[in-house]
């Protein structure tokens, strides 16, 4: 009986001790993955919110959120809810500090309900949405804290990466006066080297005029001018976040000019409220495009810059509160197509906009004061940044290493000075060539920008051999002329040169449909140039994240990374525009194998490496034992291995500076291919517009990116990256110049380094 009561006891007190420390917390977090419940895919986009309090977050592109729940909302109800899925709801009183949550959500299967087109006109009901704002939205002050990320990038370039922490002081909706801004926190970066003349951002009034249910007058769809440019039609009644809404899509009139856009809005049937506006500029909006909607409220400067737009999406959404609806989240993801002469900008660049609105505050009434101009850029106020900057803050977790990508930026920016600090230099130096460029390379290693091998090669003449650090940092071996390094796409240039050489030898002809060639292959239609030039439209295998887990974690022969890999519909009619993609010299590869019944790996020995004597090369891992490889590294840790012959043809080979040199010397002398055939390899056929350079038969002929171009010289060159190895090689025929640089470090100011050997060989007059 004793022992009974003491173990009661002891529950009581135990319990009470729980609820004592869970009231004391001023928050719980929690983190966590939402997928998909039938196949388990990741769910970008899932609104996490506690239910009618204003309070969430939503999932990157890897399902993966973390939310702080305020003590005020633990006897509240979490909702996760996502268009075309089904709502979900959890207690918080069962969620723990810390806890990760693994949660799927299931499709919504419920179907698109049919409706009388002739009751529910979408005009009649757009007006009755717009009428009944004032009762159907928050119509007293308040105030929402928000925060946005936007990243700008150029393929893999990032070119700035924005974050703010903010609060928006609104009057109510239907009141028209103006919303006020106060900035919590917020940092920016952006390239110098590659952006330096423009800028994108938010301001306020932009901030502002997201909110397109608060804002009418600014939305081209919605507006008065907006609803005369564009036909509405009802499509049927669907649910949204766990309401039953109109979908309502929309598009421009026939024969409309200006500014016009294409989408969908949803509103509830109960409320006649606007839930959701999916939408972007259509096809003749984008082509009237003149810095309208996306360039008003972004782009802040444009000098010298000519700049039009390629795509333009966005969502905004709205949630409940109380039984008020306020603003949730937007999202936008638009496309520039960036073009300075003066500034040699020839680029797409990527802008991806994420807002989210994280608390609402119904109670404070009082309104603030601004620091911040309604115009006025919030970049220019940029916080100190740092690993915890936003740790006591709700925010969305980045689809990528927003760390990293800053520290990368400020390296870069880094970097685009030392070239003007080594010039500075270089005028105290000797003239003597050789003596200028081993101080070049050692003032690049002494600045951390380059560590390996270099081979330098003019007139003839070897005028450096050496290498700059170890090529294995932990058993402290240091490279030479004979240390292998992984190429990346410099296999390109073999792979290139043997399709040549078949073609020289009538086995294969340039204008000729690849199924004569490999008749089981989807995209038969392509040809042997397209592939050759990147024409084909076959899309680019590694940016698909399935496809690359596999390839770094099985193995496959040419014909099945073919198959399985470059398979996919065309991302364009082939022949009618430039996509680089490693695809195209994977089946180049596997078409070179066909035609002559030899593996790939045995037509590069045959063909280029033993008649070279190239002993240090090889194609995927070495099996030797007595191996020269330098080990990579990537921030300082060793990166991953894996199968490299998978991606035979479009990379996978390792080599040495010394064999490259050999490689270089067999081109020269036209011993590999006669001088007709290699002037047809290496004659200029298309405008690869973001390394401004002309791609030739899988090698690159600069434009205007070396100073040597510009005189006159003709560069070819091709760089290379892989797991960690960057190269260039770069060749000068007129003087047989042959510049190889080798990295094991990750990329490293290549460009800049082959520049300013090149200005050392050909001194100005």
């Amino acid at each position: 009986m004793n022992h009974k009561l003491t173990l009661a006891l002891f529950f009581i007190v135990f319990t009470l001790a729980v609820y004592q420390a869970r009231a004391q917390q001023t928050y719980i977090n929690i983190s966590g993955k939402i997928t998909t419940a039938d196949d388990r895919q990741p769910v970008h986009g899932v609104s996490i919110s506690i239910d009618r309090k204003g309070v969430g977050t939503a999932t990157n592109i890897d399902g993966l959120f973390a939310l702080m729940i305020p003590a005020a909302n633990f006897k509240d109800t979490l909702k996760l809810s996502c268009i075309g899925l089904k709502t979900k709801y959890l207690p918080i009183a069962n969620l723990k500090n810390g806890q990760e949550l693994n949660l799927t959500l299931e499709k919504n299967t419920t179907q698109l309900k049919e409706v009388t087109v002739g009751y529910h006109d979408p005009d009649k009901l757009i007006q009755k949405a717009i009428a009944r704002i004032p009762d159907n939205y928050i119509n007293h002050p308040h105030i929402t804290r928000g925060f946005y990320r936007m990243y700008t990038a150029n393929a893999t370039t990032p070119l700035q990466l924005s974050e703010a922490v903010f609060d928006v002081y609104n009057f109510g909706y239907g009141d028209k006066r103006a919303d006020l801004f106060r900035l919590i926190k917020a940092r920016d970066e952006k390239n110098e080297r590659d952006f330096n003349s423009i800028e994108l951002g938010q301001k306020p009034n932009s901030v502002f005029e997201d909110d397109i249910v608060n804002h009418l007058y600014t939305s081209g769809f919605l507006s008065v001018e907006g609803i005369k440019k564009h036909k509405y039609e009802t499509m049927g009644i669907v649910d949204i976040q766990g309401y039953e809404a109109y979908e309502i899509d929309f598009k421009e009139k026939p024969g409309m000019e200006g500014v016009t856009y294409r989408g969908r809005m949803y509103i509830d049937t109960q409320t006649y409220a606007f839930i959701d506006f999916d939408f972007g500029l259509s096809p003749g909006g984008i082509k009237n495009f003149e810095f309208g909607n996306f360039a008003k409220r972004a782009l802040i400067g444009i000098a010298g810059v000519k700049i039009d737009m390629k795509k333009d999406h966005s969502n905004v959404s709205y949630q409940k509160v109380g039984d008020k609806w306020v603003l949730a989240g937007v999202t936008s993801d638009n496309a520039l197509y960036i073009k300075s002469p003066g500034q040699k900008y020839d680029y797409t660049a990527n802008v991806k906009f994420n807002y989210q609105v994280t608390a609402v505050d119904t109670t404070q009434t009082a309104s603030f004061n601004t620091k911040i101009g309604r115009g006025e850029n919030i970049n220019d106020h940029d916080s100190n940044a740092g690993e915890e900057f936003w740790k006591d803050y709700n925010i969305l977790l980045a689809d990528y290493k927003t760390e990293d990508i800053f520290r990368q930026i400020k390296a870069i920016n880094g970097v685009g000075k030392l070239k003007g600090k080594f010039e500075d230099k270089a005028r105290k130096l000797p003239k003597d060539p050789a003596i200028r460029i081993d101080s070049l390379l050692s003032f690049y290693h002494v600045n951390g920008q380059f560590n390996g091998t270099a081979l330098i090669k003019t007139n003839g003449t070897v005028l450096l051999s050496k290498s700059y650090g170890y090529a294995d940092k932990e058993k402290q071996t240091e490279a030479n002329s004979h240390t292998t390094y992984q190429i990346g796409s410099v296999s390109k240039t073999f792979t290139s040169l043997i399709i040549n050489q078949l073609m020289n030898e009538k086995k294969l002809i340039a204008d000729s449909s690849i199924k004569n060639y490999i008749p089981y292959y989807k995209h038969g239609n392509v040809t042997i140039a397209q592939l050759l030039t990147h024409q084909s439209g076959i899309p680019e295998y590694d940016i698909n994240d399935d496809y690359r887990d596999q390839i770094i974690t099985k193995s496959f022969s040419l014909k099945d990374m073919v198959t399985k890999f470059c398979s996919d519909p065309l991302d364009f009619e082939s022949g009618t525009e430039f996509e680089y993609s490693n695809a195209n010299y994977a089946l180049l590869a596997l078409i070179a194998q066909e035609v002559t019944g030899k593996p790939f790996e045995t037509l590069l020995q045959e063909r280029i490496f033993t008649p070279l004597q190239m002993t240090d090369t090889y194609l995927g891992i070495y099996k030797g034992t007595d191996s020269h490889q330098a080990k990579s590294y990537l921030d300082s840790v060793p990166e991953l291995k894996y199968d490299f012959a998978n991606e035979a043809g479009a990379s996978g080979i390792s080599t040495s500076a010394g064999d490259l040199l050999k490689f270089h010397d067999g081109l020269y002398t036209d011993r590999l291919l006669p001088k007709d055939a290699k002037a047809q390899m290496l004659k200029t056929r298309v405008d690869f517009k973001d390394y401004y350079a002309w791609y030739d038969y899988g090698w690159l002929t600069d434009k205007n990116v070396f100073t040597a171009s510009r005189n006159k010289h003709v560069i070819t060159y091709y760089p290379g990256t892989d797991q960690g190895f960057a190269t260039l090689f770069a060749r000068q025929e007129d003087n047989d110049t042959c510049i190889i640089v080798l990295n094991n470090t990750g990329d490293f100011p290549r460009y800049d380094i082959a520049d300013l050997i090149l200005n050392i060989l050909n001194p100005a007059k």
